[in-house]
């Protein structure tokens, strides 16, 4: 059994994809919008025996010289095929990581239901949480919203603001500007730069993602980037502006992107992870009749030494790009 290294995902990655997957960001269009988009390297792991691919794990290598990550994957990565030799995969990619004096590996698997999957691993769990649209007519999909919901939707519809996709690079802009604004609200750091928001649409739109604006008198007030995979929806990110907020453009936003997706004949709508410490986003996500899953975020320090010293300055190197 090998451990196959690829730089560049080949035609055969898509075909084993293809067979084991129905998540976008195992494809190699997805290595493209990373690569492009961060400007980072990708690794594709193969776990081979005589030429027969039985499982593989996509990842970027983030961080910098000090501190170097494989992370599999921006939002979901994790174990693609047979994940009855994970632990056969798992001792040679810690070999390979020793070797590419990689210090920490993190792995964002949706299919890893235990802790112990991953035994010399450490987790965090999070929630996700996913709307069923299957077999749910669009009367069905509104009755199960809270009642508070129902008004604000229907306040929003009441307060001339405007739901359209957006048409161009210089929209992809505006949209921007209202993340980095919901980001500076919430007071965290801005992880995407706006280069991977260019290649999503540049690579993705209209086939495999929507990019949406809701405006109010022609002012972009909310935005936000829906993913397509073969069976699933998935809100990417959004951003809107405070002084708007009490117009309720991000559930009309939210409304109609679940629209759209039931219209393209997804089975769910993926409101993406959360921390279990911000309350108010898990309500908001629940409030749309979302069943709440637990996501293991796992991660294992190769470096412990390096991984301690970097735990020890990230506090500071946050503060000090904060107040860029």
């Amino acid at each position: 059994m090998n451990l196959i290294v690829l730089e560049e995902p080949s035609e055969k990655w898509d075909e084993f994809v293809f067979s084991h997957s129905d998540l976008i960001f195992h494809t190699s269009l997805w290595w493209k919008v990373l690569k492009e988009g961060y400007g980072c390297a990708m690794r594709y792991l193969v776990f081979e025996e005589e030429g027969y691919w039985l499982s593989a794990l996509p990842g970027m290598m983030v961080g910098n010289r000090f501190f170097k990550v494989f992370y599999s994957l921006i939002p979901y990565g994790g174990f693609i095929g047979d994940r009855e030799h994970i632990p056969e995969f798992l001792s040679l990619l810690n070999n390979w990581a020793k070797k590419e004096k990689i210090h920490r590996i993190q792995i964002v698997d949706l299919d890893i239901k235990k802790k112990q999957d991953l035994p010399d691993f450490n987790c965090v769990e999070s929630y996700r949480h996913v709307l069923k649209l299957k077999d749910k007519s669009p009367d069905l999909i509104w009755k199960d919203y809270k009642d508070s919901l129902k008004r604000n939707i229907k306040t929003a519809f009441n307060s001339d603001l405007c739901f359209e996709k957006i048409k161009s690079r210089e929209e992809v802009d505006q949209f921007y500007r209202l993340y980095l604004a919901s980001m500076k609200r919430i007071q965290t750091l801005a992880k995407y730069p706006i280069q991977l928001f260019y290649k999503i649409y540049d690579l993705l739109v209209p086939e495999f993602s929507d990019m949406f604006f809701v405006k109010y008198h022609s002012q972009p007030v909310a935005a936000m980037v829906v993913i397509y995979s073969e069976k699933t929806a998935h809100y990417f990110h959004g951003g809107s502006a405070m002084e708007y907020l009490h117009l309720r453009p991000n559930d009309l936003l939210f409304h109609n992107a679940i629209k759209i997706a039931k219209d393209k004949g997804r089975s769910y709508f993926d409101f993406m992870g959360s921390s279990k410490k911000m309350l108010g986003l898990i309500q908001f996500k629940e409030k749309w009749g979302a069943e709440r899953k637990i996501v293991f975020n796992y991660h294992q320090d190769i470096n412990k030494s390096r991984s301690a010293i970097y735990q020890l300055l990230l506090p500071i190197v946050n503060f000090l790009r904060g107040k860029k």
